[in-house]
């Protein structure tokens, strides 16, 4: 085996792929998801956040409000608290089923519909110190270290600029009233939030192309490994070729039983071998050889031509030559005139004689 043979220089076969697709094993980036969540919770908040705290500025006004009657109306109690969670979940179900959804959608648009329980099976190498401390160790380990920092100093770079623009309007903060304060909070805090999520969805972008880029190298194949792909999916090469002479004899065997009821004439040796033969007199030259078979295929084209009242004349040594030197649509060479004219003459006879009603058929096959 060859070095080229063990090179992994080949991209991975779709049916390799679509087996690491029932294993779990997918190009898919955690980043991606984290991006799209959060992106879509900060839209969340910058469209309904005010709405929101609205909600609850009138709940706590309410609650308050009643607060001193709880004492003399025990029952109060559990109606403000009643009220309280279903507001809560007025607010919250909403929030939360988006970022759901949200994560959903993100896994669904880097992997597709994928159901496996492959993933959670117990691996015990995974228990493994010895693997564990080489994961720890690896390179890969130490380019996901590398990869933290830079998103930690482009989160940074993207707060302190964001922070720097709002900076101004800080002062003024002291000088409004409650409602607009804190409408002034949110809403520098969703534009701070949809910077963020910018910064992140550029940074999950370059992790999705690296880790396609990764696990496409991942899954590469040696020129080996797609030969032996290749033999296990469509079977041995000899193994295919015994199949395909196989179809060959079947595909001659229907023929051959297909063309014998064609035929005008039945040549057999007597058991061995069978010819059938054809001739149209004023359109061909010298009869066609029609079908020809052997055993058990000879057999069946005599059951044939006797239930098609084909004659059937025994000739083993015309009948060999027959099989042995002519093939299938091939008309009868000179040499071998004489002999077959004297079987065609016969069988011209007996059918003018049948059609006239002149003679009866034999019982018997009739041997030249």
């Amino acid at each position: 085996m060859s070095q080229s043979d063990l090179d992994r220089n080949h991209a991975a076969t779709p049916h390799k792929l679509e087996k690491a697709r029932e294993r779990g094993q997918v190009a898919k980036s955690p980043d991606v998801i984290g991006a799209v969540v959060f992106t879509t919770a900060m839209v969340f908040l910058a469209w309904q956040g005010w709405a929101v705290w609205q909600r609850v500025f009138r709940l706590a006004h309410d609650l308050l409000g009643r607060a001193d009657r709880v004492q003399s109306d025990p029952t109060l109690l559990w109606t403000l608290s009643g009220q309280m969670l279903h507001e809560a979940l007025l607010m919250a179900v909403p929030f939360f089923a988006t970022l759901v959804i949200a994560a959903i959608v993100a896994n669904l648009m880097q992997s597709g519909p994928m159901l496996t329980l492959h993933p959670v099976k117990p691996d015990w190498q995974r228990l493994n110190p010895v693997s564990g401390f080489k994961r720890l160790v690896s390179m890969r380990t130490l380019f996901i270290a590398a990869r933290s920092m830079l998103k930690l100093l482009l989160l940074g770079a993207v707060a302190w600029l964001s922070l720097k623009h709002l900076l101004p309007q800080f002062y003024r903060l002291a000088d409004l009233p409650a409602g607009a304060l804190m409408h002034t909070l949110l809403d520098d805090f969703a534009a701070l939030g949809l910077k963020f999520a910018g910064a992140l969805v550029l940074i999950a972008l370059l992790d999705l192309l690296y880790s396609r880029h990764e696990f496409a190298k991942k899954m590469r194949m040696s020129h080996r490994e797609v030969k032996d792909e290749a033999k296990n999916r469509d079977g041995d090469p000899r193994i295919r070729a015994r199949l395909r002479e196989l179809r060959r004899e079947m595909l001659k065997r229907s023929q051959a039983v297909r063309n014998t009821r064609h035929a005008d004439v039945l040549i057999t040796n007597p058991t061995h071998v069978a010819v059938a033969l054809r001739y149209v007199h004023g359109e061909m030259t010298s009869p066609q050889l029609v079908a020809k078979g052997r055993g058990f295929m000879a057999a069946v084209m005599r059951q044939v031509a006797a239930r098609h009242r084909i004659p059937v004349v025994r000739s083993p040594a015309l009948a060999r030559q027959l099989y042995r030197d002519l093939a299938i649509d091939q008309q009868v060479r000179p040499d071998l005139y004489a002999r077959v004219a004297r079987i065609i003459v016969w069988v011209l006879a007996r059918r003018d004689a049948r059609a006239g009603g002149a003679a009866t058929a034999r019982k018997a096959p009739w041997t030249p």
